[in-house]
């Protein structure tokens, strides 16, 4: 087998040798049509330079202005085919031709040189800008650690891993280790960049390369973590601010309730017998309504609770839908008496798969979102269809409808019409987020729309059938 450095010195020498020979000739040739030997001299100069560019080496330069001078000496001085010089004129002429081919084939390779790591440095600064534009568009930290690794094979054909000094479940592979390259952040070592293979960085601009991927490396990682700290600060945050909203609407809520149940209680117990039956009914039925409004706030704020942590578990049976609306209807019975309320439903019996508990409670919070915003002694509606596979539960009233300002967020958690907390339209803005869930946790989907001439409409719909999975 043929060592590398030996097959280089071979084709240097046979480049050499064929260069050499083709001026021979030609310098023949020119010699039999009367040239002279100054002009000769010329021919061969090129042949030294021309050696000097293809084996890219001044050494074979030399080499060839050496065998150039003797083969000068061997066919055009006198005495010819010797290497004995009698003129002194033709010593000095080849002593000035070794001296300027010399200088010359020198002068040619280190000027390609220059050539070639000009074009290696600018192959390298293109390399590098790939590596840092490559880094901008990713996130994920182990998306940005393959792609560091991936910039090393593509870039160098080395193999490597990322060592990260926080993974404390990451076990070493064993491989031939070069070198180790530190991945730095703004507050100390982030981990190293491992190359496998003895020996396998051959130059210095391997090393560069893969001292910028590093580097590139430990800027994404930092970034990264600044942005999930960030993200986290936000999340937190914005918790910190539903918190702090649901308790201030869950305290003024309760408030007002309890306030009233202990109005009505205090005045029942020291008035009961100067009271006449139809303001104790009064009072009792206050006293209910109140009980009623604040079981269905606790009941709302304990699903949005099982919401939030991922435990809304549904217990889906085929469920009649006029049961369904019966214990809506006789839940919201009290508030609805001031309202003329009708329910249209189908003529024929409808089975729907659901967990009945939970639609029973998105029926109840949309009548009592509709009593909420409409004046006494206006209509509400409670319609039933059965529609292309699916039950559609409509509920309308004929108020203001829906403000602009909030209908794009209506579905969102404490979205409140902001016109002032009075009394008379209490709510802490859970209840249409928690029907929005509770549907599309069936697989069905709400929305809301006009009710014309005045009012709005509150749709929510739900497969008529389970989905075969």
């Amino acid at each position: 087998m043929v060592l590398p450095g030996r097959a280089r010195h071979y084709s240097s020498w046979m480049k050499t040798t064929i260069i050499i020979g083709i001026a021979v000739i030609g310098s023949l040739g020119i010699s039999y049509l009367g040239v002279a030997k100054e002009s000769i001299i010329m021919l061969f100069l090129l042949g030294v330079i021309f050696s000097t560019i293809v084996t890219s080496s001044s050494m074979w330069g030399i080499i060839a202005s050496v065998i150039s001078m003797m083969v000068m000496n061997f066919l055009f001085t006198e005495p010819r085919f010797t290497f004995v010089i009698y003129d002194s004129g033709d010593l000095i002429l080849l002593l000035f031709f070794l001296i300027t081919a010399v200088v010359s084939g020198t002068i040619t390779s280190r000027l390609q040189q220059q050539i070639e790591l000009a074009e290696k440095n600018e192959r390298t600064t293109q390399v590098l800008y790939r590596i840092a534009s490559g880094f901008i568009a990713i996130s994920g930290e182990s998306d940005i650690i393959n792609r560091a690794r991936y910039f090393v094979q593509s870039y160098t054909g080395l193999e490597s891993e990322v060592i990260i000094y926080d993974e404390m479940n990451y076990q070493e592979n064993a491989i031939g280790v070069n070198k180790d390259f530190p991945i730095k952040g703004s507050e100390g070592i982030l981990g190293k960049i491992r190359i496998a293979g003895h020996d396998s960085i051959e130059d210095s601009q391997t090393e560069i390369i893969i001292q910028s991927i590093a580097t590139q490396l430990g800027i994404a990682l930092e970034g990264e973590r600044l942005y999930l700290e960030r993200e986290q600060i936000k999340v937190a945050m914005e918790k910190e601010r539903l918190r702090a909203n649901l308790l201030r609407s869950v305290s003024h809520d309760l408030r007002t309730p309890l306030t009233a149940l202990s109005g009505a209680g205090n005045l029942l117990a020291e008035n009961f017998e100067q009271l006449d039956d139809k303001e104790k009914k009064q009072l009792a039925t206050d006293i209910s309504e109140e009980i009623g409004w604040l079981t269905n706030l606790v009941e709302n704020i304990l699903n949005m609770t099982r919401i939030n942590n991922d435990q809304l578990i549904l217990k889906k049976e085929d469920e009649v839908v006029d049961d369904v609306i019966s214990e809506a209807v006789s839940r919201t019975k009290t508030i609805l008496r001031d309202r003329d309320f009708q329910v249209a439903l189908p003529t024929d019996v409808i089975s729907v798969p659901m967990d009945g508990k939970l639609i029973v409670q998105v029926i109840v919070n949309l009548l009592e979102n509709a009593v909420r915003h409409t004046p006494k002694e206006s209509s509400i509606a409670l319609e039933v269809e059965l529609d292309d596979g699916y039950v559609e539960f409509i509920v309308s009233d004929t108020g203001e409808g829906v403000d602009r300002s909030i209908k794009n967020s209506i579905f969102d958690r404490f979205v409140t019409l902001d016109k002032g907390i009075t009394d008379g339209k209490r709510g802490i803005g859970l209840g249409l987020s928690i029907c929005k869930a509770i549907v599309e946790a069936h697989g069905g989907k709400i929305y809301t729309e006009e009710n014309k001439p005045t009012g709005s409409r509150f749709i929510f719909t739900l497969p008529a059938k389970e989905e075969e999975r």
